[in-house]
């Protein structure tokens, strides 16, 4: 839309509001509107309810978990038999947090579920028979937690891992991150029992061996992706 100049009849674009020739003021009349005035929303965001309350439930355990520790310090240390059963308190709201509570307040992907759920129930089963004998180190034939227990559950994530790879194969990439981490974990047993025993079970040898050979089929296999992951993951 263009305007002429009452002074000197010069053709002014609309954006003007003087006459760039003799710089008279332009009066307009009847100007259209391009756009209309975006109107303004004054009212609160809608917040989903489902992140209130899981916000809500995550202060309230946090706050059972820490009052419940210090009154169990609390009563463990006045009481007459010096027993620190307190700390059993401590291991099971630490093993909550990195199962449950990482699944139920941090929306943990299922493939790190899987990782963490392997990794502390084979910790648990270590600290069950620490419970029962009182000692870290015992004779083989007793050390239950570390020549099958372990293994079992080690090779029982690495199974389910491999699978969910298998049925998810566009998506291979995603699984074989915390597959990788759960083949390098099987080299934990083997090593303790090398210290403890000066040999390695069966079993052990079993876990450590489809752990090395799950890792060697990824690198293989995936090559450059594998690689590339590999390498994004460690930000190198």
């Amino acid at each position: 839309m263009l305007n002429k100049c009452p002074r000197c009849n010069v053709l002014v674009d609309k954006k003007l509001s003087n006459c760039p020739l003799c710089g008279a003021y332009i009066e307009r009349e009847d100007e259209e509107i391009d756009s209309p005035i975006p109107q303004i929303d004054y009212s609160y965001p809608v917040v989903d309810k489902s992140k209130v309350w899981r916000d809500i439930a995550f202060r309230v355990v946090l706050y059972i978990c820490l009052i419940s520790i210090g009154i169990c310090f609390l009563v463990n240390f006045l009481a007459a038999e010096r027993i620190f059963w307190a700390y059993h308190i401590i291991f099971g709201w630490v093993v909550f947090w990195f199962t449950l509570g990482r699944s139920l307040f941090f929306h943990l992907d299922l493939r790190k579920q899987i990782f963490w759920y392997s990794v502390f129930f084979a910790i648990i089963s270590y600290y069950i028979q620490f419970f029962i004998y009182h000692k870290f180190v015992v004779p083989e034939e007793q050390n239950w937690a570390l020549v099958w227990a372990v293994p079992a559950f080690l090779l029982g994530g690495i199974a389910t891992l491999f699978i969910l790879m298998l049925l998810r194969f566009k998506d291979w990439v995603r699984y074989s991150m915390p597959l990788t981490a759960m083949c390098l974990v099987t080299a934990v047993p083997a090593l303790m029992a090398t210290v403890m025993y000066k040999q390695v079970h069966f079993m052990i040898f079993i876990c450590l061996g489809v752990g090395i050979i799950t890792l060697l089929l990824m690198m293989i296999l995936g090559r450059e992706k594998y690689f590339l992951e590999l390498k994004k993951k460690f930000f190198l």
